[in-house]
C-alpha cells in the first residue's frame, strides 16, 4: 500500500505543477531583492565542512622516495651482484689460462710447426706461403746457431 501512496501523491504533484505550469514570473527589482535575499539567508545557514584530507604529507613524502627507491635499489644490486662476481670470474679464467684452455691457441701452433712443418703449412689459413714460412725458420734457427755448429754444417758442405 505504501507504493500506492506514492503512486497517488505523485500524479497530485504532477497535476498541481501542470495547472501552475504557465506562471508569470514579475520582472521588478523587488523581487529579485528578495530572491536574492532568501538565497543568501539559506547560503549563510549551510556550514562548509572541510575538504577530506586524500593524503597525509607524510605518504606524500613516502611516495616520492618510493618512486626513487625501486630503480636505485636495483641498479645498487646489480652492482652488488658484479662486485661479488668478478672474482670468481677471475679464478676461473685464471685457471682456464693455467690448463690451456684460454689461450689464443699461439703455443699449440708452435709446437704442431716444429713436429711437422709442412703439414701447419698446408692446413694453416695464412698469407704466407711455404717457404716464407721456411725461410722465417731457417732465420730463426741462423740466430741461434753456435759457432760449432756453424763449423760443422760448414764442413759437411765441403764434401
Amino acid at each position: 500500500m505504501d507504493r500506492e501512496d506514492q503512486m497517488t501523491r505523485m500524479d497530485k504533484i504532477r497535476k498541481g505543477l501542470k495547472a501552475h505550469d504557465e506562471v508569470e514570473l514579475p520582472m521588478n527589482d523587488e523581487f529579485f531583492d528578495r530572491l536574492h535575499s532568501k538565497i543568501m539567508a539559506e547560503v549563510e545557514k549551510t556550514e562548509i565542512a572541510p575538504a577530506p584530507v586524500m593524503m597525509k604529507p607524510r605518504k606524500l613524502l613516502r611516495s616520492h622516495w618510493r618512486g626513487w627507491l625501486y630503480p636505485l635499489s636495483g641498479v645498487s644490486s646489480l652492482f652488488l651482484l658484479a662486485f661479488l662476481i668478478a672474482p670468481q670470474v677471475t679464478k676461473v679464467n685464471q685457471s682456464l689460462q693455467r690448463t690451456g684452455l684460454l689461450s689464443d691457441g699461439h703455443e699449440r701452433i708452435v709446437a704442431a710447426a716444429l713436429l711437422s712443418p709442412e703439414e701447419l703449412s698446408q692446413t694453416l689459413i695464412s698469407s704466407q706461403t711455404e717457404s716464407d714460412f721456411f725461410m722465417d725458420v731457417a732465420t730463426e734457427s741462423f740466430e741461434n746457431l753456435s759457432v760449432a755448429k756453424f763449423n760443422n754444417i760448414m764442413g759437411e758442405g765441403e764434401r
